[in-house]
């Protein structure tokens, strides 16, 4: 007891800039992976800002087109997550073996889940949208979106988890370079194919879905060159995917399917509000995809931070420094209200600048502003929720507390909140949109005495290697 007081007295705020490998560690993930995601952004940007000149209608049809791609974006980001969970502490013992066991795992769970959302957006698109909209010129011009841009899914799931699990074992540079290409590919083909240059004809909204497939196969060429080429630390081979068996299979399921679920059920919950919003009007809808692309660019060091802290605490963990872990937990914690605090800065900055770029209704821009405003003073409560849940408890171990407050809030107080104040108390766009956000609020109050309290630190990779030494697991666990 009296070393662990000791580490946490050298660890502590009174000596908050000595420890150097924490701030080195952080900053060498956080300022790569903010690039990175400055550069997705971007995407997203000029993808709204060229298909925005086109009209409300087609900002509306594509926004919530994409839907089908945000469900399963986050169906590869929660699985991408509960390996990172256990890849993160598995890197932390130099352990590559069982690496390669939970990539195999989640690249072949990919491959299936991938293949689904395909099959849905080829032959059920027309279906898709009218969950969310019941205008006809909104669902037929997603639907001519939304088959072509499903073709890229499948692309996009190996690239993204094959750059998070690099994230993970400290390699990040390649991220920045990948989604640089994908960024000048993205805007380059939209030039073309939306407006019709080069003696293409305009596309519209189908040109913006065929630049999309175009980059992302650029992410995956890059992807694969870099894994065959330059890859040094885990030296993953296609060969390994078809794997027989793996013994690790009950590990994987146990740690990394609370996050997938939670991821899953969360992303149905955000789509959900996306019902609520769309069939709030086009107006409504235009407004919040403008707001939502804004909120990427101002949350970038927020997000980065997340997955920078999961890294952190993962290795920490995964190293048997639990008293440290938690000691960096608390520095983490400080940091996120730092970014939340220049998050807001930025959203008030920057919200009006960014409706000009826009070709949309007045009411539609007033809308945007009032939902800029009101996320700018729940940016500090987004920054602690990302950092502690995604980062802090997610990389301890402490998965199924994270998937138990992620998805309540979501499913019992903002959708609730959003629909009945929305569409029965019929309450002003800024009092609706504060009600859609409200749950990091929630997150922030139920989470911060579960982080200082200590007791998310888990080491689940302690579990395989009872496992090994048992032989449990390796008599019943393949694929």
């Amino acid at each position: 007891m009296m070393e662990q007081n000791v580490v946490m007295d050298r660890y502590f705020f009174k000596d908050f800039f000595k420890d150097k490998a924490f701030f080195l560690q952080f900053v060498r993930i956080l300022l790569p992976m903010a690039g990175a995601n400055l550069i997705m952004v971007g995407i997203s940007m000029a993808d709204t800002m060229m298909v925005g000149r086109l009209g409300d209608i087609q900002l509306s049809s594509v926004a919530l087109a994409n839907q089908l791609g945000f469900i399963q974006q986050l169906l590869v980001f929660g699985l991408s997550s509960g390996s990172n969970v256990l890849i993160a502490q598995y890197w932390g013992k130099r352990d590559t073996g069982s690496i390669y066991k939970v990539m195999t795992v989640t690249y072949r769970i990919l491959a299936v889940a991938t293949l689904i959302f395909t099959a849905i957006g080829l032959f059920f698109s027309r279906q898709f949208l009218s969950i969310y909209t019941t205008s006809p010129a909104v669902i037929e011009t997603g639907a001519s979106f939304l088959r072509i841009v499903c073709l890229g899914y499948i692309i996009h799931c190996f690239g993204a988890y094959t750059l998070m699990v690099l994230r993970s074992t400290g390699t990040v540079k390649i991220s920045l370079f990948v989604n640089l290409a994908a960024f000048f590919t993205n805007i380059f083909c939209n030039w073309v194919f939306i407006f019709g240059h080069l003696g293409v004809p305009a596309l519209g909204v189908e040109g913006a879905a065929i630049a999309t497939v175009i980059s992302r196969v650029v992410e995956i060429a890059i992807v694969l060159l870099y894994m065959i080429r330059y890859e040094k630390n885990i030296h993953y081979r296609v060969k390994l995917f078809f794997a027989k068996k793996l013994g690790i299979l009950r590990t994987f399921i146990r740690n990394a399917l609370p996050v997938v679920i939670n991821e899953f059920l969360w992303g149905m919950g955000a789509s959900t509000i996306a019902v609520i919003v769309g069939r709030m009007g086009t107006e409504f809808t235009a407004a919040n995809s403008i707001c939502g692309v804004l909120i990427q660019l101002v949350s970038i060091a927020i997000f980065g931070a997340g997955n920078a802290s999961a890294v952190i605490i993962g290795n920490t963990v995964g190293s048997g420094k639990y008293e440290l872990a938690k000691a960096r937990a608390l520095k983490l914690i400080f940091l996120s209200f730092c970014l939340g605090l220049v998050s807001m800065t930025l959203m008030l900055t920057l919200k009006k600048p960014m409706l000009s770029f826009y070709n949309i209704s007045d009411i539609a821009k007033i809308y945007a502003n009032q939902m800029m405003t009101v996320y700018a003073f729940l940016a500090i409560f987004q920054a602690f929720s990302m950092v502690s849940l995604v980062g802090v408890l997610r990389g301890g171990g402490d998965t199924r507390f994270v998937a138990l407050i992620d998805v309540l809030t979501i499913w019992v107080i903002a959708i609730p909140l959003g629909f009945l104040s929305g569409h029965v108390w019929h309450w002003a766009v800024p009092a609706v949109y504060a009600m859609l956000k409200c749950d990091d609020i929630v997150k922030t109050l139920v989470t911060l005495p579960r982080v200082l309290g200590g007791k998310w630190v888990k080491d689940i990779t302690l579990e395989t290697e009872n496992n090994r030494n048992g032989g449990n697991d390796n008599a019943n666990d393949g694929t």
